[in-house]
């Protein structure tokens, strides 16, 4: 029997889904991840953690063979050191493709229509037509990071008749709802072209900062920025500056490089700047649907590596570091 430790939130449905695995797993749910909350038998027989535990925690973990994540962003892990040799680090990816998909269809549509205006207008009981709107048909959209959910974001964003143009690092195929695909090194010679620009791409080395004040400028002026990566691909700063001269005709952000958000932070002072606290792809206590495939996943993976077949999502370090 693999010792399997949860320290992720597992309601009852949850655990019925980890309980599939039951016959080849003994696991153990622990409801935290600080290392006072976790006795450390556990940790010193677990071979499989699901969670997102410190690194100094796992650490205390000598049988560790696989840390398996609830979540898609994995930098954590991969931008620090003392990772444990010989553990595999694996994430969610491919369960929030779909919700987070919604919410940027749903953040652009926001910015076309200037919803956040006229929801503005209602609470002053103001009738007010605030002119043009952008219509998303024959628009070419960027879709930097055209993995799980740049995919996502490409289906859903098809029916709408948009171009979609993804920025990724294997450009040996084109996916499904993609018009081409492009390398990250192309970057700066797609976005002049671009009338919607959304930012999926993990946090690296790479990718850190992306979004400067430059390639701002690159982008049109009526053109809309969408994060939904992390927030350290955005010069904060350089967002402020190039929308508050007027350029870009609305912007998104899920994520900031400070979670939460100062509330002094200039950002908050931008009327067509739509902020949210980081909640498009948030499983427990928001989704049923994400929670699900988390522990779907983590369940194939436990019986995977007890049987010797190849993991999902499994992640290499040096994709991450330069």
């Amino acid at each position: 029997m693999i010792k399997v430790l949860v320290t992720s939130p597992c309601d009852e449905r949850s655990k019925e889904i980890l309980e599939s695995v039951k016959d080849i797993a003994d696991i153990t749910y622990i409801d935290g991840d600080s290392p006072e909350g976790i006795p450390a038998e556990y940790l010193n027989e677990a071979e499989i953690i699901i969670g997102e535990p410190d690194i100094e925690l796992l650490k205390q973990a000598p049988s560790l063979k696989l840390l398996q994540l609830a979540m898609a962003g994995t930098d954590k892990y991969t931008l620090s050191d003392g990772f444990p040799a010989g553990a595999i680090l694996s994430n969610a990816s491919g369960a929030f493709g779909g919700v987070i998909s919604q919410y940027v269809v749903g953040a652009i549509l926001n910015i076309c229509h200037k919803f956040y205006k006229y929801r503005d207008n209602q609470k002053n009981s103001l009738w007010h037509d605030e002119g043009i709107e952008i219509n998303l048909s024959g628009k070419r959209v960027l879709i930097v990071g055209a993995g799980n959910i740049g995919s996502s974001v490409a289906h859903k964003l098809s029916v709408f008749g948009t171009e979609n143009i993804g920025i990724r690092r294997n450009i040996s195929d084109i996916p499904p709802f993609f018009d081409e695909m492009h390398s990250l090194d192309e970057l700066d010679s797609q976005l002049p072209m671009a009338d919607i620009v959304v930012a999926c791409i993990p946090n690296s080395d790479y990718t850190r900062h992306m979004f400067n004040e430059k390639r701002f400028m690159l982008m049109k002026k009526e053109a809309v920025f969408v994060n939904v990566g992390r927030g350290a691909l955005v010069v904060e700063s350089d967002l402020v500056k190039v929308m508050k001269g007027g350029h870009l005709a609305g912007a998104v952000l899920d994520v900031t490089e400070t979670e939460p958000l100062p509330s002094d932070s200039p950002l908050w002072e931008i009327e067509n700047l739509i902020i949210t606290p980081h909640i498009s792809g948030k499983s427990f206590g928001h989704s049923r649907e994400i929670t699900d495939g988390i522990y779907k996943i983590a369940a194939e993976n436990i019986r995977n590596m007890a049987e010797g077949k190849p993991l999902r999502n499994v992640i290499d370090f040096k994709k991450f570091r330069k």
